[in-house]
């Protein structure tokens, strides 16, 4: 039996296509503005804008494979056929029933999505439809890696569990997709997990790591570029247009080994959203990245993934931040003493609390020294530092937005660059 055929989705609304007459089109519940589709594979892209085949849910979690299903559509003078495919994608909901054999809970969903859930006809073809595809389903299911979901409050605090959880779901019988390439190597990402120094990035530093990652300049990788050998970071909120959540990474002599994650399961109740979290957790991996020593990063080929991970290590292991331990909940002490496990470290990295500058600065011009009547805003840039013996390598390291002059002195306003602040509180994030 040969495999399904490869999922094209529109590169311009990032919409998976149905096929009409062997021709793409879009689904017709898509409002498209017209555009016409631009197929590509949905195997090169992050973000796929799905729904559920069964009942239109804007965040499925699962694809299935069963029958191939056509529909064909007649009048007195063509007829067309449409190809809706072996392939569908099933959100948390309708997953739960069809395991537990509620099939018709499934169908009542999807009318009532559909608004014809008055309708006798409507519930009786559509569950025709389910059927045709249902008959011939394949057993297992690949988890959904590429759907938007909105973005999801992670604190200091649930990085033990959530690490935990997504050690376990590399250590469990639900597949992933094989365009990720790391199937055979699930468990050495699992105990790479459990080795793991938790990071936690707020608010403030994620933006300044973004900044940075924007025009970083090119980067020689090694050994000792990540902040230890086996890391989980977790960024305040999504990072960069790939709505980066987190990464995890582990070192060898050769090469350091990365995965990218992106949150999941915000905007579920309370029953599916428990179940989910069980079956998975709170992360899903949408990329890997590998970073073998002495190799010079300079134009990343992934489009900024790498770039904002980079920059994160190079900013928490220059002066510019600092990293403080979070608290521990009770329930999380409790469960790792009846494990008889350590307890984690989890660490909060923020911007670091920089010293006032002198009150006058000297600029050195052809003149020699003179002093500065004038502020001025100095942008935050790049500046390669010597290290290593005799200090012959060289590594970027990122200089603060600042105000260059005397205290006192006004500032000029011809200038202008992007501030970042950090407001400290009296107590960590996540306390």
């Amino acid at each position: 039996m040969t495999g399904p055929r490869e999922e094209m989705a529109c590169a311009t609304c990032l919409t998976p296509l149905n096929t009409l007459d062997d021709q793409y089109i879009h689904p017709p519940y898509r409002d498209n503005d017209g555009h016409p589709p631009v197929p590509v594979p949905t195997s090169q892209l992050d973000t796929v804008n799905r729904t559920c085949d069964f009942c239109g849910d804007q965040h499925p979690m699962w694809t299935l494979i069963g029958g191939n299903v056509r529909v064909l559509a007649t009048s007195s003078q063509t007829g067309l056929m449409q190809d809706m495919g072996e392939t569908w994608a099933a959100c948390v909901p309708c997953m739960a029933d069809l395991d537990a054999g509620r099939a018709m809970k499934v169908v009542d969903r999807a009318v009532r999505r559909m608004h014809v859930h008055d309708i006798p006809l409507a519930h009786a073809e559509t569950n025709k439809l389910h059927q045709a595809f249902l008959r011939q389903r394949r057993p297992g299911r690949v988890l959904l890696t590429t759907t938007a979901w909105p973005d999801l409050d992670l604190r200091p605090r649930d990085l033990p569990k959530v690490r935990d959880r997504l050690a376990s779901f590399y250590r469990g019988p639900q597949e992933l997709p094989s365009t990720l390439h790391i199937s055979h190597m699930r468990s050495q990402l699992a105990d790479s997990l459990d080795r793991a120094r938790l990071y936690w990035i707020d608010d403030s530093f994620t933006e300044l790591a973004e900044h940075a990652a924007s025009q970083l300049p090119a980067v020689t990788t090694s050994k000792d570029l990540a902040p230890c050998d086996d890391g989980l970071l977790l960024w305040a909120r999504p990072a960069t247009t790939h709505r980066i959540t987190a990464v995890s990474w582990s070192t060898d002599d050769n090469v350091i080994e990365a995965v990218v994650y992106r949150a999941i399961g915000s905007g579920l109740e309370n029953q599916p959203l428990q179940h989910l979290r069980e079956e998975v957790g709170w992360l899903v991996p949408v990329r890997t990245l590998q970073l073998r020593h002495n190799q010079s990063v300079d134009s990343p080929p992934d489009d900024g993934r790498s770039a904002i991970l980079l920059a994160t290590w190079l900013l928490i292991a220059q002066r510019a931040a600092e990293d403080v331990p979070a608290k521990i909940d009770k329930t999380i002490r409790k469960k790792y003493a009846r494990a008889q496990r350590p307890l984690p470290d989890v660490r909060i990295v923020r911007i670091r609390t920089h010293s006032q500058r002198g009150d006058e600065a000297k600029i050195t011009g052809t003149g020699g020294s003179r002093t500065s009547t004038s502020r001025v805003w100095v942008t935050g840039h790049w500046r390669n530092q010597a290290y290593g013996p005799g200090r012959t390598l060289r590594r970027p390291v990122y200089i603060h937005p600042f105000l260059r002059g005397p205290e006192n002195a006004p500032i000029k306003l011809s200038t202008t660059v992007r501030v970042l602040d950090q407001r400290h509180r009296d107590k960590a994030p996540g306390d």
